[in-house]
């Protein structure tokens, strides 16, 4: 199991969304804080005094990479960055996540539940959208039943029919891993880990900020070392966050 886990915290070495342009803000409050990350989670390590300048470099969600006039490199809140001045002298509009964004290159992290099989499934899947309509995602898979348990790692390409509308229907192809632990002992069974292929549609619909919610349904094939293949299916729904 440690070996899954490991894979799966893999997902979350992902790029951020770069912006196209560097803009250059003057400080109004007293003093803004710099973050190691973009999160209140981080430690604050640098800070910069009012009347100085910072240039926005990235943003991340509801976090700004910010680089100060010493070179000190960290992480503000939109909430603080609201408060800085540009070059005349007005407060800086940082827009909101809006719609556009969603089609522009991204990265995705989401959970999601349904059934494998008749069996109940959780799922955690990360991807990056490369383009308004291709992503490339990589979904981990685990269900459990009285008989078997199942723990699926899959790579998937998914292609989007209606790229630019909130709501939109995609189909999806890859392979991947499947490790099958019997648990019944009637039988005597051993442990199984066999190639898979697969192949989806689905539906996305943007809902607010860098909220996505999906739902899915895939057929898997497993290619057993046995004299038939086994087929499964699996339905799934949940939510994603976009970065």
């Amino acid at each position: 199991m440690s070996g899954w886990r490991g894979l799966f915290f893999l997902l979350c070495l992902l790029p951020a969304v770069v912006s196209g342009d560097t803009l250059t803000v003057t400080v109004a409050d007293p003093f803004i804080e710099l973050r190691t990350g973009p999160g209140r989670g981080y430690p604050v390590f640098h800070v910069v005094e009012q009347g100085q300048q910072i240039a926005l470099l990235k943003r991340r969600t509801q976090w700004i990479e910010v680089r100060a006039p010493r070179g000190h490199q960290g992480w503000v809140s939109r909430a603080q960055l609201a408060r800085t001045l540009d070059d005349t002298g007005d407060y800086v509009a940082l827009e909101e996540r809006e719609l556009a964004d969603f089609f522009k290159p991204h990265a995705e992290f989401g959970v999601l539940v349904g059934e494998l099989d008749r069996t109940t499934a959780l799922s955690v899947q990360a991807g990056w959208a490369f383009t308004d309509r291709f992503q490339l995602a990589l979904s981990w898979t685990e269900a459990n039943s009285d008989f078997a348990s199942r723990r699926l790692l899959d790579v998937s390409l998914m292609n989007q029919f209606l790229p630019h509308r909130r709501l939109s229907p995609y189909v999806l192809v890859g392979g991947g891993r499947v490790e099958v632990d019997p648990r019944t002992v009637l039988v005597q069974s051993s442990d199984r880990s066999e190639r898979s292929v697969h192949a989806g549609a689905g539906l996305r619909l943007w809902l607010t900020r860098g909220f996505v919610w999906r739902a899915e349904y895939r057929h898997y094939v497993f290619l057993t070392t046995q004299d038939d293949n086994e087929e499964l299916e699996q339905w799934r729904t949940g939510f994603s966050v976009l970065f």
